[in-house]
């Protein structure tokens, strides 16, 4: 510490000069042509760039506690929130982080980046060249492609360069307790007192549950994604309240995807329950033993309508003209890539192109419809090819791979353990089973996504510079272990 208390501080200094005439000026500029607004807003900008500065997970936070609230814009001033949250924070959080370290500002230098980031810009790049090339609409594709894609991308690197530390993952918890509450609150509220939620929130009344994210899948994900993590911290916690705050959060977390009437995360969700009954048999068999007897009573009264829409979802007549329909598409989608396998139709292209490719399996296609693509994988496939999709999903299998090999290297027990790494992949595991039955277009979907990844690699990360840093210790993660997340006094659990 005493090296970096001489270090000379004017690169902070001029950065800071810098920032604040750009800011007055833009600010002079607004409150002159009457968007004083905007400026107010700047104004509140410079204590937060300051705060993101310091702790750049923040933006990651920010981001997962916000979006959901933002996907339903009807004002300009909500479209300008959503631009700021969005568009804006995690791009100029990871701005902040490449400057500082390029400056010295950060007492310590970024995390060296591998093959799952040189994949990711590889994509980037390959999908921008398709975009420009083979897109009828560049400019309004490309701003899809960075919402959809690039924001997310940038959430994931966020986490692998800022390496928050084990205080600041406590807030990663909170962000979780708010999305499972808030989103399983909406959720029935449009089962129960529809009347008392926006008309916006209730597209798919009577159907399907959606909570604030437009489609069900992209719910459930959202749910899974929270209530994993939270069930894991809640095994892992000596406080009693935390315990039963994070179990009754997973509990919503299964009934919304009960109700989310999706039988893609119906899928999902008993692919992850088998799981979790492996990693936590005992826990899992007492919360059977519990469940089961409320399920079996609550059947009959509070249940008995969502359990007869739950049959037809699955038995009906509708339920397999649905079911059949989807299997034209996903040739169509084959066909597409047999006929440019390499770099595809171009992304964005797949319903400017599939209709002439649906005819191809028993006539089924022929109802003069334009089919939207149900599934993710396939409409990469189709549109960007086998390059495109090797791209995508090469971090995955390089991050499952590492994983693997490191995680008998990661703690036992604690919440920063070898259990948490299994619960970002059940994450992984139900996005991917969702994902092969909806095209996955919905931008707080394809963060969690990243999110999860970006995770994984910190974890992982982590756990293989533990040599280097034992070796020397000044020169170390700069990871804060005066407070363990989400840990009682009595537990470790953390990388070292």
């Amino acid at each position: 510490m005493e090296g970096i208390a001489r270090r000379p501080a004017w690169p902070l200094v001029s950065l800071v000069l810098l920032l604040g005439g750009i800011v007055g000026v833009v600010i002079a500029y607004l409150v002159i042509t009457g968007w004083w607004q905007i400026a107010a807003g700047l104004l509140l900008a410079v204590p937060a760039l300051v705060v993101i500065h310091r702790y750049p997970f923040v933006s990651v936070v920010v981001w997962l506690m916000l979006t959901p609230l933002l996907l339903h814009t009807d004002t300009a001033a909500e479209r300008y929130v959503y631009w700021a949250i969005h568009r804006g924070l995690p791009l100029l959080t990871l701005g902040l982080i490449v400057l500082s370290a390029a400056l010295r500002i950060r007492p310590r230098s970024l995390p060296r980046l591998g093959l799952p980031e040189v994949a990711m810009a590889g994509y980037v790049m390959v999908s921008v060249v398709s975009i420009l090339l083979q897109n009828s609409q560049p400019q309004a594709t490309l701003y899809l492609f960075y919402d959809r894609i690039v924001v997310a991308m940038c959430l994931y690197l966020i986490i692998r360069l800022a390496r928050p530390s084990d205080w600041e993952m406590n807030w990663l918890l909170m962000a979780a307790v708010l999305v499972v509450l808030s989103q399983a609150a909406v959720g029935v509220l449009s089962q129960f007192a529809p009347s008392l939620l926006p008309s916006e929130w209730m597209e798919n009344a009577g159907e399907r549950t959606v909570g604030t994210l437009i489609n069900a899948a992209i719910y459930t994900i959202a749910l899974m994604f929270g209530g994993l993590i939270l069930f894991h911290a809640g095994q892992q916690s000596d406080s009693a309240r935390r315990r039963q705050l994070f179990t009754i959060c997973f509990l919503l977390t299964l009934y919304g995807t009960f109700i989310s009437f999706s039988r893609a995360s119906w899928m999902g969700g008993l692919a992850v329950g088998a799981a979790l009954a492996l990693i936590y048999p005992r826990f899992m068999l007492k919360l059977a033993a519990v469940a089961v007897p409320i399920v079996v009573l609550g059947a009959g009264v509070l249940l008995a309508g969502q359990l007869e829409w739950a049959k037809e979802r699955l038995t009906s007549s509708e339920a397999e003209n649905s079911a059949l329909s989807r299997l034209p598409i996903m040739v169509g989608a084959y066909n597409m890539f047999q006929a440019r396998p390499l770099f595809g139709w171009g992304y964005g292209n797949f319903d400017r192109y599939d209709r002439a490719f649906y005819d191809r399996l028993l006539d089924m296609a022929h109802d003069n419809k334009d089919h939207a693509s149900h599934n993710y994988f396939l409409s990469i496939l189709a549109e960007q090819g086998a390059v495109g999709l090797a791209l995508y999903m090469l971090p995955v299998f390089v991050w499952l791979a590492r994983s693997l090999r490191r995680y008998k290297a990661l703690p036992s027990r604690g919440l920063m353990s070898r259990k948490l790494l299994l619960m970002l992949w059940l994450v992984i595991l139900f996005h991917i089973i969702v994902s092969n039955f909806i095209n996955m277009i919905v931008v707080y979907g394809l963060g969690l996504w990243w999110i999860a990844l970006g995770l994984i690699g910190l974890l992982v990360a982590e756990v293989e510079a533990a040599p280097a840093i034992a070796a020397n210790p000044a020169g170390g993660l700069g990871r804060d272990h005066s407070a363990h997340w989400g840990e009682g006094e009595g537990r470790g659990g953390v990388v070292r």
